[in-house]
């Protein structure tokens, strides 16, 4: 009898990797890339859909905007910066040359993108840069310059010329609008904050130091090495945090800064993003400095409890109070508790796992991150969340979130990397490791104790059948059996006693099968529902 169980599984690796992201080998390590790749892929076009489609015709065309935030629909510069990142490595040239342009078209200010559009087209009143768009949509354009030289992607010129002469523009302008200071210092706009205050979370060195390959005008390791000093005088250094808001001199200070949560002494959401940020310095660049950063953080996670542990922290280590609710989504319409263990959380402490765990740690964030993707979701969270913890698509801010998951999961499966480098300088590409996720499917115990391989030859004798259905399978015994169907995270979807069983889903994927006869021995199949 011809292995059913093998020939499954074949099918179902290969369907497992097929995907549309971007394709470079690199020598990065990865974890459970071909489980996630196809998700990642997935996730982005449900940006799109949400987050782009809806606004056609409105103020802001063609950008990505913000459906449940306080000002529900409205665009921001952050967004452009990160859906062409997204954009990039989703290999999606005509979505990142569309938000490129409207960008420019409805936010460029001369020298830099207005941080800020209303969903009825007003701007601000307290407009101005912010310096983390800047820097994100110049590393994004500088990846796309090199794929165009490389072939991959098509020649580009817009307003300003093409992918290099815009990127050549921002970086020049942060120098020149003192989004940068003289002590190297990245304000957190232009000509506000730096030397005085700073928001640590838009510290990217690794993106300075693809900067001063590319820009040799401007001194980009200083920012570096003054970024590394800052971070370095964080009052959670230590556990490998930073707050939200504080002086380069390591005090928190809410005073100043925007939407500063908790007197801005959190590592909140503007704060947890250094984790990726330092996390690329640390895989692209082998920086000590980065890695022995992310060490602290992943030595305090694990600490707490690991990947399940994921949250935001006071910069003592503890959790943020429990009571604490964000109050302005939807307009005030949704509260949402202010601990979040989520697809954000993790996927941000994914990254330093990503960069200085060992396999076993970025198997235990991979595992904990799936536990928070409903199976061929177009996004990250869960359609309902059985805890009661605001981990649901209602809470969900289907924007923030959804890019924070995909920054973490795509660095962790290689996917995020260094295109410059990888694309000048040709590398073998390292397969990575896999977790359980990646097995072909997750097999229940079966009933004998023994291998379900052995097991399903000793039943032949006990003829089993199948046959497919619109959205489904019906199995047919010769004696009567308990059938179980189960998803691949081992949950059981359907039981049902008798000599056959029909198992309908409109959800494409692979399930497993098991029938367990009376005595005692079982049979396990996995079928795929297309």
């Amino acid at each position: 009898m011809k292995n059913f169980l093998t020939t499954v599984a074949a099918v179902f690796l290969t369907a497992s990797l097929s995907h549309a992201v971007l394709e470079i080998p690199n020598a990065q390590p990865k974890m459970d890339a071909g489980y996630w790749k196809p998700v990642l892929d997935k996730t982005w076009e449900g940006l799109k859909k949400r987050n782009i489609e809806p606004y056609r015709g409105k103020p802001g065309s063609g950008l990505i905007h913000r459906p449940k935030s306080e000002y529900p629909g409205d665009a921001v510069s952050e967004a452009v910066g990160y859906g062409m990142l997204v954009a990039l490595y989703a290999d999606d040239q005509k979505t990142f040359n569309e938000i490129l342009d409207q960008g420019y078209k409805d936010l460029w200010k001369g020298c830099y993108l207005d941080w800020h559009l209303f969903p009825d087209g007003h701007y601000e009143e307290y407009g101005g840069a912010a310096s983390d768009a800047e820097e994100d949509v110049a590393i994004s354009l500088i990846f796309a310059s090199e794929l165009v030289k490389a072939g991959k992607w098509q020649p580009y010129s817009g307003a300003v010329g093409d992918y290099a002469t815009h990127a050549k523009k921002i970086l020049d302008c942060m120098w020149s609008t003192k989004q940068i200071t003289s002590r190297g210092t990245l304000a957190p706009g232009a000509g506000w904050g730096g030397d005085d205050f700073v928001n640590v979370g838009y510290f990217s060195p690794a993106w300075y130091k693809v900067f001063a390959d590319f820009d040799t005008n401007h001194d980009w390791n200083k920012v570096v090495d003054r970024s590394y000093e800052i971070i370095g005088n964080s009052p959670g250094y230590a556990l490998g945090m930073v707050p939200d808001w504080m002086t380069p001199e390591g005090n928190p200070t809410g005073s100043l800064g925007y939407n500063a949560y908790f007197d801005a002494k959190a590592f909140y959401k503007d704060a947890i993003r250094i984790l990726w940020r330092v996390a690329l310095d640390a895989i692209w660049f082998d920086e000590t400095r980065a890695k022995t950063f992310l060490q602290n953080s992943l030595t305090f996670i694990k600490g707490k409890g690991g990947a399940s542990a994921a949250n935001f922290f006071q910069m003592d280590g503890n959790l943020l109070p429990e009571g604490d609710v964000w109050k302005d989504m939807m307009g005030g319409t949704i509260t949402r508790h202010r601990r979040e263990h989520s697809p954000l959380t993790i996927g941000m402490w994914m990254t330093a796992a990503a960069a200085v765990g060992t396999t076993e740690d970025r198997a235990a964030f991979s595992v904990e991150m799936n536990k928070f993707y409903d199976k061929d979701a177009d996004y990250f969270g869960l359609a309902t969340d059985p805890s009661g913890l605001d981990e649901d698509t209602l809470h969900n801010e289907m924007y923030f979130e959804q890019f924070l998951a995909w920054f973490g999961t795509s660095l962790m499966t290689g996917v995020m990397n260094n295109v410059a480098e990888n694309l000048k300088t040709p590398k073998a590409d390292v397969a990575g490791d896999s977790s359980d996720l990646m097995k072909p499917a997750v097999v229940p115990e079966d009933s004998s104790g023994k291998d379900p391989e052995a097991v399903h030859y000793a039943v032949v004798a006990k003829t089993v059948q199948m046959e497919t259905l619109q959205n489904g399978v019906m199995f047919s015994a010769n004696q009567p059996a308990l059938w179980s169907v189960f998803d691949l995270r081992g949950d059981r979807l359907l039981s049902a006693g008798g000599a056959s069983m029909k198992f309908v889903s409109r959800t494409k994927g692979v399930y497993v099968v098991r029938a367990q006869f009376a005595d005692g021995s079982s049979l396990v199949r996995r079928v795929r529902l297309n």
